[in-house]
């Protein structure tokens, strides 16, 4: 394992979740799969979980998705399960000229997967190449299987694109109009793309965060399951026009408080705040924002060099926590933020060996 790890340090790899349930049918653990987009790889080594901190590794070849299709120049890697039988399956999406189809591999659940390579017109050969195009996934019909929407950002479209995924390989495209959205706001300079069900109903909904000066809302376009998006832009006080075009902010998102709507979190890399702010998804594409301060998280460790932050729910109690791991020498441990739900946060530091 060290070996590939060794390998990919200077290439492309792409770190999954959840290929299999494993044999505990009440727990679904995370593990790690590896993908190489340069040549000499003829398989996807994937390391299961085992649930206590080791892992079962294999590494089964899979003939062209890996060692012709993946290393294809402008080729971007997608996770997600697109047949929704809950593992995760790997997609290729070309953004450059000469494909027509989406590679998907199906994950069988022992490291094995199924490849097809199904034509999809006009999504792949003209739209996904455009140039400011950033492809985004998400279950924007609410059937349990991954789709693909593809958003531009830069002038020149009205609509956005979103590619249905059948379970099979194959996909159904629309390509619904939405006023504002995509010509006008997402362009805009500083918009960052973000994507969550911010009205708890089970579909991938698309927001825009912009951090430069100059908005005072967060656009919302509420997926209505057929393509089509019903389109919100709320004023949100500070948060916006204040706290995220600072410099160093990471813009995070997950639901802080548990109740099924994607919020919004900024924390910044950069020194001079004490406090994290969140902006709790009211459902409707208001927000609820609070600004609770937490020392050294965010006041010291944050700013390290070489911390990367990550979110996900570490305490099981269906909240999103936020971790930092750093990447250059000095600590032995991770701070984890755990959301109390309120905005507020409990902060631990225990110490990790070897791994920090």
């Amino acid at each position: 394992m060290k070996t590939w790890v060794r390998r990919l340090s200077t290439i492309i790899c792409t770190i999954t979740l959840a290929f299999t349930l494993m044999a505990k049918p009440a727990q679904a653990y995370s593990d790690i799969a590896l993908v190489r987009q340069a040549p000499g790889w003829g398989s996807i080594p994937v390391a299961f979980a085992e649930g206590d901190g080791s892992f079962n590794v294999t590494n089964a070849g899979i003939s062209n998705f890996i060692d012709k299709w993946a290393p294809t120049g402008g080729v971007k890697v997608l996770t997600g399960d697109f047949n929704g039988d809950s593992r995760t399956d790997i997609a290729l999406v070309r953004q450059a000229p000469g494909w027509g189809s989406i590679p998907v591999a199906f994950a069988e659940g022992d490291g094995s997967f199924n490849v097809t390579n199904a034509g999809i017109s006009n999504f792949i050969d003209k739209w996904a190449p455009t140039g400011g195009v950033k492809v985004l996934t998400g279950d924007f019909n609410g059937d349990s299987r991954t789709d693909i929407a593809l958003v531009r950002q830069a002038p020149g479209w009205g609509s956005i694109p979103v590619a249905f995924s059948n379970g099979d390989g194959s996909f159904n495209v629309t390509n619904a109009g939405i006023s504002n959205f995509i010509d006008k706001w997402a362009p805009t300079g500083g918009v960052k793309v973000i994507t969550g069900d911010f009205n708890g109903n089970g579909r991938t909904d698309i927001a825009l965060v912009r951090q430069a000066p100059g908005w005072g809302s967060i656009p919302v376009a509420f997926s209505n399951g057929d393509g089509s998006f019903n389109v919100t832009n709320a004023g949100i006080s500070n948060f916006i026009n204040q706290w995220a075009p600072t410099g160093g902010v990471k813009v995070l998102t997950g639901d802080f408080n548990g109740n099924g709507r994607t919020d919004i979190a900024l924390v910044r890399q950069a020194p001079g705040w004490g406090s994290i702010p969140v902006a709790f998804s009211n459902g409707d594409g208001s927000f609820n924002v609070t600004n609770v301060g937490i020392g050294n998280f965010i006041n010291q460790w944050a700013p390290a060099g070489g911390v990367k932050v990550i979110t996900g729910d570490f305490n099981g109690n269906g909240r999103t926590d936020i971790a930092l791991v750093r990447q250059a020498p000095g600590w032995g441990s991770i701070p984890v933020a755990f959301s109390n739900g309120d905005g507020s946060f409990n902060v631990t530091n225990a110490g990790i060996s070897n791994f920090i």
